[in-house]
Formats: C-alpha cells, sequence, structure tokens
C-alpha cells in the first residue's frame, strides 16, 4: 500500500528556515530602521525655545515682578507669555513679551524682568509659555 501523507503522494520538500547570517541581517536591518524613525520624530519636533523662572517679587496687591530666562535662535521672533498666580492657582496678572529676531543662526540667552499689573495678591509669577510668531505679527 502506498503512503497517504501528501508529503510523500506530491514529493514536496521541505522548507528549509533562513540562514543565521541572513536572519541576523534583517534583524539588524530592523533595528536600524527603528532607531533611525525615532531619532527622525525625536529631532522634528525639537524646539529651541527654552524659558525658565528665575525669581518673583511682589511690590503690592496691584504690582507683580518676574524675572525670566529666555535662550532661543536669534533668527527666530520669540513671544513669551507670563503669568502671577494667587494663593489659589487662579491668574490674577498675565503679559506678553516679544524678542525681535537679530542676529540669524546664534543661540542668545536673555534675562529679562518683566513688570505686571495684578488684580489680587500674587503668591507666584513666572513664564508660562515661549514658542515662535512670525515676523509680521501684530503686538
Amino acid at each position: 500500500m502506498s503512503d497517504p501523507s501528501l508529503t510523500a503522494r506530491y514529493n514536496n520538500p521541505k522548507k528549509r528556515p533562513l540562514a543565521k547570517r541572513t536572519r541576523n541581517l534583517l534583524i539588524a536591518g530592523a533595528l536600524t530602521v527603528g532607531v533611525a524613525g525615532a531619532a527622525y520624530i525625536g529631532f522634528t519636533n525639537f524646539s529651541a525655545i527654552t524659558a525658565q523662572d528665575i525669581e518673583f517679587s511682589v511690590a503690592s496687591p496691584a504690582q507683580a515682578t518676574a524675572v525670566i530666562e529666555v535662550e532661543y535662535n536669534s533668527k527666530h521672533r520669540v513671544q513669551c507669555d507670563v503669568r502671577a498666580l494667587n494663593e489659589s492657582k487662579a491668574t490674577v496678572g498675565f503679559t506678553s513679551i516679544v524678542l525681535e529676531s537679530t542676529d540669524p543662526g546664534k543661540l542668545t540667552t536673555q534675562r529679562i524682568t518683566v513688570p505686571m499689573h495684578t488684580d489680587n495678591l500674587a503668591t507666584a509669577a513666572g513664564v508660562e509659555a515661549c514658542y515662535k510668531v512670525p515676523n509680521n505679527f501684530a503686538e
């Protein structure tokens, strides 16, 4: 009697696995593409504008001053929003400052004193955000 299995009937050869070298090259290539993709996504979302609170002072219930430091590429025009908060973290004062573009391609650090009028006594003041704005942006 003949062998009932299909392999024996149609004489199909067994599939050969990939060679170790080929498999390792495919894994290395996939890892390289993954790392390069992650690096691309990381660098395209990079913003070269950093802002830091240095200090703040409260002169009266109607006046607060914040000292901030902003680092940015001076070819960009940058706007920074500065906010004063009261005890319950509600906004009691707000102002925006615009740093004009100057030398193209130069990294610039500026320390800025920002006076603000407040509605109530402020207990904290500092920079909320800094971002690029177009050169034709009206203040």
